[in-house]
C-alpha cells in the first residue's frame, strides 16, 4: 500500500512538473546581471532581453546586481528555483575564474550553474589616461619599468578578468602596476577620464564610444589579430608574440533547470545570429558573436577552467 502510495505521489509530482514545462514561460523571466548598467555585460543582457521578450511572448528583464566580483549576483540566482525564470548573465570571472582567487565563493559554479548559451566573446584593449605620458605600448612599459608600483590600474572587482588580463600582460611585460578594484567598467571610465587612475585594461565596448573626446589612449588589444572596429590599435602579440586572453559573455541558469526549458532558451537566443541588426550591435562593440551550443558552451568552460587555474593558483592574487 505504501509502495503504491509513494509511486502514485512520484507520478502526480513528475506529471506536475511536465505541465509546468509545457506551459514555461507563463511569467516574467529576469536576467541577472553581475556589474552596474551601462558596461558591457549589461548592454549584451539587455540586447538579449529585447530579443527574449519578442521570441517567448513575455517580459524579459533585466536586474543588475553589481559587486563582490559577481558573487553578489551568483548568489541571488542560486537563491532561487531552477525553474528557468531567473538567469544569469555570466562572464568568464563568475564561472572560471573566481573559485581560484575568492574564498567567498564558497560552492563549485560548476556544478551549481548549467551552461545555456555564450552569446559572444571579446578581448581586451590597455587603456590609458590621455595626459599619461607614454604614446605607445612600448613607451608604456618603458614607464611602468622606471618606477614599479606606481602606475595604477582600475578593473571591475578584485578577481575580475579586467584585473586578470592586466596581470596577465603585466607578467608577460616584467611591469609591476598597483590594482585599484571598482564595482563595474563604467566607474573605472570615469575614473581614467578624470586621471585618478593610469591604465584599465577594458572591453572594446567600455572605450570605443570615448575613443573621439581625446581622453583615453588605446594602446593595444589582447586579441590575436587587429579588431576591425579598432584597426589602428595594434594588438599585444605584435610585441609578444604567441600572446592572447580574451572572455566571454553568455547566460547560465541554475543547475537542475529543466533540460527542455535550457534548450528553449538556447535556442531561442542563437536566433539572435539571424538578425544582421542584432550582429552589428554586437561587432560594434567589439564583440566577436559565438551562439554556440549547449555542449559546446559547456566543453569551454570546463577547458577554460584547466587553463585559469594553472595560472592562478600560485599568482598570489585574493579577492578576499
Amino acid at each position: 500500500m505504501l509502495r503504491a502510495l509513494v509511486a502514485t505521489a512520484f507520478a502526480l509530482t513528475a506529471a506536475s512538473a511536465a505541465v509546468a514545462q509545457a506551459h514555461w514561460p507563463s511569467k516574467p523571466i529576469t536576467i541577472v546581471v553581475p556589474f552596474g548598467a551601462g558596461g558591457n555585460t549589461d548592454v549584451m543582457a539587455r540586447l538579449t532581453a529585447t530579443h527574449l521578450t519578442k521570441a517567448l511572448g513575455t517580459s524579459v528583464v533585466v536586474d543588475n546586481k553589481p559587486g563582490a566580483s559577481g558573487l553578489i549576483a551568483a548568489r541571488q540566482v542560486l537563491g532561487q528555483p531552477a525553474d528557468g525564470y531567473t538567469l544569469f548573465m555570466a562572464t568568464a570571472t563568475q564561472v572560471v575564474t573566481a573559485p581560484f582567487v575568492n574564498a567567498s565563493f564558497n560552492f563549485d559554479p560548476l556544478k551549481e550553474f548549467a551552461p545555456v548559451v555564450n552569446i559572444g566573446a571579446n578581448a581586451f584593449v590597455i587603456t590609458t589616461r590621455s595626459s599619461l605620458p607614454a604614446k605607445n605600448l612600448g613607451e608604456f612599459i618603458e614607464l611602468a619599468k622606471k618606477e614599479p608600483g606606481k602606475i595604477t590600474y582600475g578593473s571591475g572587482g578584485a578577481g575580475a578578468l579586467t584585473q586578470l588580463s592586466a596581470f596577465m600582460f603585466g607578467k608577460r611585460a616584467g611591469i609591476d602596476m598597483t590594482h585599484v578594484p571598482y564595482k563595474g567598467g563604467a566607474a573605472v571610465i570615469t575614473d581614467l577620464i578624470g586621471g585618478q587612475i593610469d591604465m584599465y585594461s577594458a572591453s572594446p565596448s567600455e572605450v570605443i564610444p570615448q575613443m573621439g573626446a581625446g581622453k583615453i589612449r588605446l594602446l593595444a588589444i589582447s586579441s590575436p589579430t587587429r579588431l576591425k572596429e579598432l584597426p589602428n590599435v595594434p594588438t599585444i602579440a605584435e610585441t609578444y608574440p604567441g600572446y592572447e586572453v580574451s572572455t566571454w559573455n553568455g547566460l547560465v541558469a541554475r543547475a537542475g533547470t529543466p533540460t527542455e526549458v535550457l534548450d528553449r532558451i538556447a535556442s531561442e537566443v542563437a536566433k539572435m545570429k539571424e538578425d544582421p541588426a542584432n550582429i552589428k550591435k554586437l561587432e560594434d562593440m567589439g564583440v566577436v558573436p559565438m551562439f554556440v551550443t549547449r555542449a559546446a558552451f559547456g566543453t569551454q568552460i570546463q577547458r577554460e577552467v584547466e587553463m585559469w587555474g594553472k595560472v592562478l593558483k600560485n599568482s598570489g592574487i585574493r579577492a578576499d
